[in-house]
């Protein structure tokens, strides 16, 4: 009989992983500020109330979506390089992991609760930083530092990528730059005179160079 328990398909298994999955899943496609435990639940075939068994809150949903987005990030070998630059290879890894699914990056900014993957990431940073020689107190510090350069440069990354898929990649540059050099010289004199360069370099070199000047920084300082 058509719709019979017998012949309708099974519903999947409901579990904590795949309602994690949905919730990053609903991130790529519509953002995180429009993921709700309602549309978890739709998407997982199931009432909103069930996901509670799983999740105590929208918070932790949000917070495991967040850890599960750099599941993959691989750490650096030795072979990579000395320490620094396995840095900044594992930096840029992560940045990249978060990029890839949307604004999922501006969790970590408002509230982050390290899951077992960015603790593994976390751990790694401590390492690579004791290697180089920073000191104990300013490598604790310099968590939070490379928390929010990772963050806001993968939701940059993020909004990039999104402007591309739908305007040149020049194209924002371009309205910055005939906003800069229109400015009145004489409220403006430094946004004026360094017109040109505020709007230069690729979005690579601009981020490898914001790196460079946070490692330099921690260094020396400590």
């Amino acid at each position: 009989m058509p719709g019979s328990p017998r012949t309708r398909p099974a519903k999947p298994a409901l579990s904590r992983e795949s309602i994690v999955a949905a919730a990053l899943d609903l991130v790529d496609e519509f953002g995180s500020d429009a993921v709700t435990m309602r549309r978890v639940a739709n998407a997982v075939d199931t009432a909103p109330a069930s996901l509670y068994v799983y999740v105590a809150d929208r918070r932790e949903l949000m917070a495991l979506a967040h850890d599960l987005a750099v599941a993959d990030v691989a750490l650096p070998a030795d072979a990579d390089g000395d320490w620094r630059t396995r840095l900044e290879l594992l930096v840029k890894r992560v940045v990249d992991a978060l990029a890839a699914h949307g604004d999922i990056a501006a969790v970590g900014l408002r509230d982050l609760m390290a899951g077992p993957n960015s603790l593994r990431i976390i751990e790694e940073i401590l390492r690579l930083l004791r290697a180089g020689g920073v000191a104990d107190e300013a490598r604790a510090w310099a968590v939070d530092l490379f928390g929010q350069y990772i963050a806001s440069s993968a939701l940059e990354e993020s909004s990039h990528r999104a402007r591309q898929a739908g305007q040149p990649s020049d194209a924002l540059a371009a309205r910055l730059d005939a906003v800069y050099t229109t400015l009145p010289v004489e409220d403006y004199p430094a946004i004026r005179a360094l017109a040109p360069l505020l709007t230069s370099g690729d979005a690579t070199s601009r981020a490898a160079w914001k790196l460079r000047v946070l490692i330099d920084g921690i260094l020396a300082q400590s």
